[in-house]
């Protein structure tokens, strides 16, 4: 790939996820008619990486791939839907991921592998950037039903597409799978040889993959 190049970093859910959520997309197409993304497939977004010149950012993500690997596999879980505000006019739904202590765990670890400083609040989006006359059509569709659904996650998909070129379509370009058998979490304290340690010690954008 020439010139400048976008990279995104994904986590792809199960295929009975994904027919569930083209599902609930048709039944948005069918009240609000046709919206920004509609032909996304379900993903959740991780990390973008903008606009890098491709001998740059190859070598970078190939530094990730061994942080990866102290990851596990890890079971998530579809819990209800929930929608995020973007300023006053526009909205996006989107379906929850259930948080646990250890989803919670698993993504601090994933966001310190990829050096990702930022808020990540994982979900799925299925009606993106929505104006708010349209969210007040769709938000009652939504609020009260009940999907809960478990999906393993075994690996983390590396998107790219070339950059300031409205038709390009998003390729993936690598797949990390997920290694290590339990979590590695952060080292605990070490013990002073003066003083033992003493008490309990407790460790504490959304994108389309086919328009750009």
């Amino acid at each position: 790939m020439k010139g400048y190049a976008d990279y995104m970093m994904i986590l792809s859910p199960s295929e009975s996820i994904s027919e569930q959520m083209e599902k609930h997309r048709a039944d948005v197409q069918g009240i609000i008619g046709a919206y920004e993304r509609l032909d996304s497939k379900a993903h959740i977004s991780i990390k973008p990486m903008p606009r890098r010149k491709p001998y740059l950012a190859e070598p970078e993500i190939m530094g990730l791939k061994n942080n990866l690997k102290l990851l596990p596999p890890v079971t998530l879980t579809i819990d209800g839907f929930d929608f995020f505000t973007h300023g006053d006019e526009y909205r996006t739904i989107y379906a929850k991921i259930r948080s646990t202590l250890q989803t919670t765990r698993w993504f601090k670890v994933l966001k310190k592998s990829l050096n990702i400083k930022d808020y990540l609040v994982p979900h799925i989006p299925i009606a993106r950037n929505i104006h708010v006359s349209a969210h007040n059509k769709l938000w009652p569709q939504f609020k009260n039903m009940r999907w809960v659904e478990p999906f393993e996650i075994g690996q983390l998909t590396i998107l790219h597409c070339e950059a300031f070129n409205n038709f390009a379509h998003w390729e993936v370009y690598l797949e990390i799978p997920f290694e290590a058998r339990h979590l590695i979490s952060e080292a605990p304290p070490k013990q002073s040889l003066l003083k033992p340690l003493s008490g309990n010690y407790a460790a504490s954008q959304q994108i389309s993959l086919f328009e750009k």
